[in-house]
């Protein structure tokens, strides 16, 4: 008889988890959470800045996005190029005009975060870059941009804008280890209008215009000419022309960027800022400086007749200039039931003229007076400024003081359609 044998029942074990294994565990899920966390918050704001939604629900467009979607991407000649994710504006004829605070501007870029970077189309003064080389955040030219101009508009569009402040000994080797983003307004950079050229040409410039950029080498500061940069004396005057980036929420309003149908991004209406066109009586003006109970403004053109300064003296106060225009170009206006006194440098009257720190809009007027001396002589606003004695014949930009209680009748206040103003 055969022996049963013995089953013998195993006893199974109980396996304790170490702790190592249980803690990381709870990293991984907490790991695993916090990306879900960070990166669905950032699809949703992405969501929302490429597809932007009005407080009603109406879908509304973002300008970087229409531009990047309904443009055409060209390879060659004029138009909208593609590089690394960003998206750049090349040659002479091309469709990138946007209104910003009724002022027209050009797009230089659209950057792979949809900001974008965009530059005044004239400029708006001509200055020495500063009266020695030194670095471009402490120059004298970078100091009058925020002093004088981007006060002028809306921060709340705005991101801080890049300088990559290196020295440039060659046009070719630009380089940005350090960028500066401590400000809301620049000048244009070497690589802003080396980027811009094709076939030789570019929208950032006319013909021969001398520009500033921010770059410099170790002796002089680079600048535009034609469409061609060079070196010179940063105690040099050349053109400003102010560069500033939109936020990548921008909404377009209307427009397709054509010079004659401009992007736009707002739609404040009847808001008179400085840059504004206003149409009086069929005289075209430029609000430059806003007071407390006044816009002073200047004129479009310049007199039909070329005048003297004066026959002896250099100082406007007692010209015979300031004569003329506060006795018989006064009296020859229609709308002197608009006009207001103003402060014009120390004097206070109803009509000036610029001086060398003021704003100036409308950059093809040129050969006219300002009111600041210059050793005997007296200031001239010229292709560079200069100066000029002050018994020779010279283009004459009168100035006003305009009450603020203005009845706008239509328009939109920039240069294509000023503000009809009711007199």
């Amino acid at each position: 008889m055969a022996k049963k044998e013995k089953t013998k029942v195993k006893k199974k074990r109980k396996i304790i988890k170490p702790k190592i294994q249980t803690g990381f565990c709870i990293i991984s899920l907490l790991f695993i959470l916090g990306c879900c966390i960070f990166y669905g918050s950032r699809l949703i704001k992405y969501y929302r800045v490429y597809n932007p939604k009005s407080s009603s629900g109406e879908t509304l467009k973002n300008l970087a996005s229409t531009i990047t979607t309904s443009s055409p991407i060209v390879y060659e000649g004029d138009g909208l190029y593609s590089s690394s994710g960003n998206y750049i504006y090349k040659g002479e004829n091309v469709n990138n005009y946007v209104i910003v605070s009724n002022m027209i501007f050009r797009i230089i870029r659209i950057n792979v975060d949809k900001t974008m970077d965009i530059v005044l189309d004239e400029y708006i003064n001509k200055l020495n870059w500063d009266s020695e080389l030194k670095n471009y955040q402490d120059s004298y030219v970078n100091e009058y941009l925020n002093a004088k101009f981007v006060d002028i508009l809306d921060k709340n569009i705005l991101e801080k804008t890049r300088v990559c402040d290196e020295v440039v000994l060659s046009a070719d080797k630009v380089t940005c280890d350090k960028p500066n983003t401590d400000n809301y307004v620049r000048l244009l950079g070497v690589s802003d209008f080396l980027n811009s050229i094709v076939d030789g040409k570019t929208y950032l410039v006319n013909k021969s215009e001398n520009l500033w950029l921010y770059n410099h080498n170790e002796k002089e500061v680079w600048h535009t000419t034609g469409a061609t940069i060079s070196l010179s004396e940063p105690n040099t005057n050349y053109g400003v022309k102010p560069v500033v980036t939109l936020k990548n929420t921008t909404i377009l309003v209307n427009g397709d960027g054509t010079k004659e149908n401009p992007y736009q991004i707002t739609t404040d209406k009847n808001k008179i800022g400085v840059g504004t066109y206003l149409d009086i009586a069929d005289d075209v003006y430029i609000v430059y400086e806003i007071g407390d109970d006044y816009y002073k403004v200047e004129s479009n053109k310049l007199l039909k007749n070329t005048m003297i300064f004066d026959s002896s003296t250099n100082e406007y106060k007692n010209s015979s200039l300031k004569e003329y225009l506060e006795s018989t170009y006064l009296d020859s206006l229609s709308y002197k039931n608009i006009l207001t006194d103003a402060s014009f440098g120390t004097l206070i009257s109803k009509v000036g003229l610029l001086s060398r720190e003021d704003l100036k809009f409308n950059s093809s007027l040129e050969s006219y007076y300002l009111s600041d001396e210059k050793d005997s002589n007296v200031y001239l606003y010229n292709a560079s400024l200069v100066s000029s004695r002050p018994n020779v014949r010279r283009g004459i930009r009168p100035c006003l003081g305009i009450k603020k209680d203005l009845k706008i009748i239509s328009g939109n206040g920039t240069k294509i359609a000023p503000f009809i103003v009711e007199v």
